[in-house]
């Protein structure tokens, strides 16, 4: 035991090390706890998502994603039976360099790539710290689509960046929830990784359209979910069709609460 806590003080002070200089190639794991329904504070669900970061430019996904992105381009396509389905369908990139965030939705034949802006948060830092994964992590304070949020940010890892679109901080945020505590997102693990993120090797098949577009279409997905096969080479019976949107309507009542309130 003692000898696995030491292995571990010696990676840990290897990669603060490290992430103090050039290298900025991190992944961090963090736990997303959500609550579904805004009614029902009882009814929270966890989630891993990946915050994979090179330099200035990062992804942000489901991990489930992420799993299944590479169990296809492995040799072992059955492993996908074992992975449950993300409630998040969209990998968000950032460019910090250039102030770009893209966001790459996939609903099923539809797919699309909306470009904006990445949000310029009025953050409000204040001296309260405390640790999170052995580091001390300064609370920081902002607004976001409706929401309220209070951060934790590390400045041992100055790269100005988070889950999520969350970014404009000295250091990266290791911890983010609402007020309401709807959504929060909690660092459980940050290692290195060697891949590079360039969301061009990514977008081929994604139509690009903008955020009004997109809202469009999921406000007619919302009131006709059978959409998504219309396009789709799988022909389904009318009454098969009519039982999907009668049954995803009915669940959609409690799927009421999208981390984005003011979406616009």
């Amino acid at each position: 035991m003692k000898k696995h806590i030491l292995i571990y003080i010696i990676l840990f002070i290897s990669f603060i090390t490290n992430a103090q200089t050039d290298n900025k190639k991190l992944r961090i794991v963090y736990e997303l706890t959500y609550q579904i329904d805004s009614t029902d504070n009882k009814n929270l669900r966890v989630e891993r998502m990946l915050l994979s970061i090179d330099n200035y430019v990062s992804s942000y996904q489901s991990e489930r994603i992420y799993l299944k992105d590479s169990i296809l381009k492995s040799n072992n396509p059955q492993a996908l039976f074992s992975i449950s389905k993300s409630k998040f369908r969209y990998k968000i990139y950032k460019n910090r360099a250039i102030n770009k965030l893209n966001t790459l939705h996939n609903y099923s034949v539809y797919k699309f790539e909306v470009e904006e802006k990445i949000p310029n948060l009025k953050w409000n830092i204040g001296t309260e710290v405390k640790e999170i994964l052995n580091l001390n992590c300064i609370k920081a304070t902002t607004s976001f689509a409706g929401r309220d949020y209070i951060a934790w940010f590390a400045n041992e890892i100055p790269i100005s960046d988070g889950p999520y679109k969350f970014t404009g901080l000295p250091g990266l945020i290791m911890e983010i929830s609402d007020t309401k505590n709807h959504y929060t997102h909690k660092a459980v693990g940050v290692s290195y990784h060697n891949n590079k993120i360039n969301i061009n090797n990514n977008n081929n098949s994604y139509k690009k359209i903008n955020k009004t577009e997109f809202n469009d279409f999921l406000k007619k997905i919302k009131e006709k979910p059978s959409l998504i096969f219309i396009s789709s080479k799988l022909v389904l019976p009318k009454a098969a069709l009519d039982k999907y949107d009668r049954n995803h309507r009915a669940r959609q009542k409690h799927e009421n609460n999208p981390i984005e309130l003011d979406n616009k």
